[in-house]
């Protein structure tokens, strides 16, 4: 057992006002934990209670053999010590989860009152995240201001208030009370001079813009008509006025697609050889307009640093309802019954056949990028356990583990399957995730039901309708298949096995993504891209060629 020494500190600005925590934590000795957050609007005693009742919930699953609690304020120790006795309404509620939480915790408890000076590392860590909170509130607030300039000075006013101040940023000086009585003392600039200098950067660029030779992008992507992307680059760009030149071959010939590669800046959609991105000189920006990558050789792209390849994550919310709608027609039988009903045969009670409520059940999430993660909301609204899987976790996924039961890397491919009711598949098809549910992993969904968003490929084809056809899977929903329609044959069935025949699978024909906004937002997403480049600014979504997506 070990023991452990924990300093927290909550603070306040003003009193009341917006609030943060400290903590920090040190386990034999050793810094194990710091925890600095903003928490909303309270008082100071409000803050230091919630700084501690988090502190207790990290000691509690250390579970040491002893724990030292350093708080700087007196009342807060007094209090819990039970030398005074709570009488604010507002902090009796906290007092009561402190002690909720002490009967959890078998370890020795201490709370030792700390002078503030002896308690500056917790200290420190509330005021930085107090200071970076009202800094992201005055950034916010001085967005909304309008800014007029005088010969040596600006005037800034607010778009409701008729009250206008005096700002000069030379100085920097401003007529407003908040540069007067806090803005100095906190080391914090007002938002009026804040909305100067957003004005002075926005016109700074405006005057770089002008120089800026026109940018031409390169159309190729067949998603939609070249009339359809002509209109909608058009109308975005109506208010913002970018020197833009939007290119749409007439021909798609590649001698007339070579022509303009030279000269491309951005280039949407299309396939290119090495020849041909060795003549794409000023290329900076390769825009898939959808999601999946799986179809282009991003070998070619390995070495051209220069180049940033991109896709659209817009279609996460539609692809995520779309599986719940799947998961629900397992669950419910909502096919065979329609399927049946429409023949006058009757399923539920009569035939003593109950459908599934999934509240209490568990949900497997194989990738948790941003439609799993769109996934995984929907099934913690609807009271399911989520278990899911990321091929890497990064520091802010750990945010996501306040509504997951589990979150593993790749080695624990076989515990999520395990654990869960439903499992969707819901990653990048890679070399490495090609036959990522073989015969081994079906094997252990007995009993279980499997949907696919993802890409057939990523299952085993043959594998997976055996498991269906002698109904060792329960079911399965599958959104991405195996074979598709071609210019040449227009209609096909979406395997070389018989899955249509089979009673306990629900097909759907890859249109997980396609929804009423889905063009829209599509478009929306690779002009705000092209924006970022026309700004000299990274842009969004960028695919790693060695990673493959």
């Amino acid at each position: 057992m070990s023991k452990v020494l924990m300093r927290v500190d909550g603070s306040c600005y003003p009193n009341p006002g917006n609030m943060a925590i400290g903590i920090v934590i040190y386990q034999d000795g050793e810094l194990v934990k710091k925890i600095s957050e903003a928490i909303g609007y309270g008082t100071n005693n409000i803050a230091e209670y919630k700084a501690l009742i988090r502190g207790l919930e990290e000691i509690k699953k250390i579970n040491p053999e002893r724990a030292d609690i350093y708080c700087d304020s007196q009342l807060v120790v007094n209090q819990l010590n039970k030398k005074f006795k709570v009488r604010d309404k507002g902090i009796i509620l906290l007092f009561n989860r402190v002690e909720e939480i002490r009967q959890t915790i078998p370890s020795k408890l201490n709370f030792i009152w700390e002078r503030r000076n002896h308690n500056s590392i917790a200290d420190d860590l509330a005021k930085r995240a107090l200071l970076e909170e009202e800094a992201i509130k005055r950034e916010k607030a001085a967005k909304d201001l309008k800014v007029e300039r005088k010969v040596d000075y600006f005037v800034v006013s607010g778009s409701k208030s008729k009250k206008s101040y005096r700002v000069d940023v030379n100085i920097p000086q401003c007529e407003c009370s908040d540069f007067i009585k806090r803005s100095r003392k906190i080391k914090l600039e007002c938002k009026h001079i804040m909305a100067v200098r957003n004005f002075l950067q926005e016109e700074k660029e405006r005057s770089c813009l002008k120089k800026r030779a026109k940018m031409k992008v390169l159309v190729l992507s067949k998603m939609v008509k070249p009339q359809i992307w002509k209109e909608n680059f058009n109308k975005l760009n109506k208010k913002a006025k970018f020197d833009l030149e939007f290119i749409i071959p007439k021909a798609d010939e590649r001698e007339e697609i070579k022509r303009y590669l030279p000269e491309a800046e951005v280039i949407i959609g299309g396939s290119f050889s090495k020849e041909d991105l060795d003549q794409a000189k000023k290329l900076k920006l390769f825009q898939i307009p959808f999601t999946g990558v799986d179809q282009l050789d991003l070998s070619l792209y390995k070495n051209r640093k220069d180049i940033f390849i991109c896709n659209v994550h817009t279609n996460r919310t539609a692809v995520a309802e779309h599986a719940f709608a799947l998961i629900l027609a397992l669950a419910k039988n909502i096919v065979t019954n329609d399927r049946d009903l429409r023949l006058g045969r009757w399923h539920g009670f009569s035939s003593k056949e109950p459908t599934i409520q999934l509240q209490g059940k568990s949900l497997g999430i194989i990738g948790l990028g941003s439609i799993g993660w769109e996934i995984a909301k929907i099934g913690y609204a609807l009271g399911m356990k989520i278990f899911a899987l990321k091929r890497e976790i990064k520091e802010k996924d750990l945010e996501k583990k306040k509504i997951l039961e589990f979150l593993g890397a790749n080695k624990d491919l076989e515990k999520v399957i395990k654990e869960s009711d439903f499992i969707v598949i819901a990653v990048p098809l890679t070399e490495k995730t090609k036959g990522l549910i073989g015969k081994k992993e079906l094997k252990l969904m007995q009993g279980k039901y499997l949907v696919n968003i993802s890409r057939g490929a990523v299952i085993d084809e043959e594998a997976l309708f055996k498991s269906l056809e002698e109904h060792y899977l329960s079911g399965a929903a599958i959104d991405t298949w195996y074979q598709y329609p071609t210019n040449e044959q227009k209609e096909i069935l979406p395997s070389q096995y018989n899955f249509h025949k089979l009673e306990n699978v629900v097909m759907s024909p890859h249109t997980a993504g396609y929804s009423d906004r889905a063009l829209e937002e599509n478009i929306k997403s690779v002009f705000d891209n092209i924006v970022r480049i026309y700004y000299g600014e990274e842009p969004e979504n960028q695919i790693a060629p060695e990673l493959e997506y």
